[in-house]
């Protein structure tokens, strides 16, 4: 059985910290360079450890409480399954850069970089047609005593080349009692159900399912149960053979923002004006200042008072990947 040796993971990593800081600058990175940080990697391609479908929490729909939820980080079983994907090759590295998604999803995202002392990939892996998907964790071993899985990215490649990834789990453990966690659950269709809890200090509020599909291209889009037109609070749109297409608003929170160094923002929200095609980021990205109101009592926004503020900044997409951005 092949396997991942040191030298073929730092590769990996340095593709990580390449495609995160591609992601940030304001120039255009021309697509031979991007193409090159895709280095081949050496991943075991044993179709014997290919595992079966579904996988994951497929009871996502009945953690509805606080207490369901607990219960499902602590599921010893659950836990024993995720370990046996047999992470067997880690590598020990004082700082990486991974893209991170805490409170927000693509495209808005951000990178951030934490002190790991275990980063390993799973020897079983998902088969995809031509795709090979791989298990990546990121153990804490800084905070306590007892390392622990805290973070699953599930990694898209094609031939040994990295195309894309997806963090599927989370068990963010913060002060005071306040805790961010996933919970995935890939069913037999390949289609990835999200569900994403936050403990803070407001009544605990359940949010919505978020799924994903894995495109022939091996990137992963957001998946919908029906097409035709789509709204919530935060997004309208067409749904078309279940994907994102055409013009589509989005008013969320957006880590692009730096609040320190933007003063005159009093929130990370934006308005944003966006296009896709197949799923996929396509055409020119208009970024604007969302206007909203708040509840005095909760702090919430009220989300009828939502509006268009100034354009702050545009983002370029071809073929899904960002080409260049830049702030007004």
């Amino acid at each position: 059985m092949p396997k991942i040796n040191i030298l073929c993971f730092t590769v990996l990593c340095f593709f990580f910290s390449c495609q995160t800081k591609a992601q940030t600058e304001n120039k255009a990175v021309p697509a031979d360079a991007r193409s090159a940080d895709k280095a081949s990697i050496v991943l075991n391609t044993n179709k014997a450890d290919c595992i079966s479908l579904p996988f994951g929490y497929s009871d996502l729909s009945k953690r509805t409480t606080e207490e369901s939820v607990l219960s499902a980080i602590d599921d010893k079983n659950k836990l024993k399954e995720l370990n046996d994907l047999r992470f067997e090759k880690s590598i020990k590295k004082d700082l990486i850069a991974l893209p991170e998604e805490y409170h927000v999803i693509l495209p808005f995202s951000t990178s951030v970089n934490e002190k790991y002392d275990r980063i390993s990939m799973a020897s079983d892996f998902l088969c995809y047609g031509d795709h090979s998907l791989y298990f990546m964790a990121v153990y804490n071993t800084v905070r306590y005593a007892e390392p622990f899985i805290e973070k699953i990215y599930l990694v898209s490649t094609k031939g040994g080349k990295l195309i894309d990834m997806k963090r599927i789990y989370l068990n963010h453990q913060g002060e005071m009692g306040f805790a961010s966690y996933t919970l995935f659950n890939i069913d037999k269709n390949y289609i990835i159900s999200l569900q994403n809890y936050e403990l803070t200090e407001n009544p605990f509020q359940l949010k919505p399912v978020q799924q994903y599909q894995i495109l022939p291209s091996g990137k992963f889009a957001r998946y919908y149960d029906r097409d035709g037109s789509y709204k919530n609070n935060e997004e309208q749109g067409t749904v078309k053979n279940h994907l994102k297409e055409g013009k589509w608003t989005e008013t969320k929170s957006n880590s692009t923002i730096e609040l320190q160094k933007n003063p005159e923002f009093t929130d990370p929200y934006t308005y944003l004006e966006a296009e896709y095609k197949n799923g996929l980021p396509s055409g020119t990205w208009k970024f604007y200042k969302l206007l909203q109101n708040y509840n005095e009592e909760t702090g919430e926004p009220i989300l009828n008072t939502r509006k268009k503020g100034a354009l702050i900044y545009t983002e370029m997409y071809k073929n899904g990947v960002l080409e260049k951005r830049e702030f007004q």
